[in-house]
């Protein structure tokens, strides 16, 4: 398994594994939201809208330095027989992803909308 980069500076400060492992587990749990669930909650169209969204959340994180690694994963699953790429992120990666998508239908002006409020309170 590939540790995460923040994981990195445990590692090279002889971290015992376990602990490595815990603080792995810990950063994978707070990813509770998945990319399929995003793309209906913002009614997607395409799955270009949702890439180029993905892709400014992740620029803006490397930017940023935060390790997107902790906030967005690639996942596998099954659908009708077909195995398909699903993402966990966190709810950063997620307001994120919501804050980048072209506001194209009305739901997702009020999404953008509702985040800037709630961080201006």
């Amino acid at each position: 398994m590939i540790r995460n980069q923040c994981l990195v500076d445990y590692n090279y400060y002889n971290t015992p594994a376990f602990i490595a492992d815990f603080i792995e587990f810990l950063v994978r749990s707070q990813m509770n939201v998945y990319a399929s669930d995003v793309f209906e909650l913002l009614e997607l169209e395409t799955e270009e809208e949702f890439s180029k969204a993905l892709e400014k959340a992740v620029q803006t994180m490397q930017k940023a330095g935060i390790p997107v690694e902790e906030h967005i994963m690639p996942v596998y699953s099954d659908y009708h027989h077909q195995i398909i790429i699903d993402y966990k992120m966190s709810p950063l990666a997620f307001g994120m992803l919501t804050f980048y998508t072209e506001p194209v239908r009305e739901n997702i002006a009020r999404l953008q909308i509702e985040w800037i409020k709630r961080a201006l309170r």
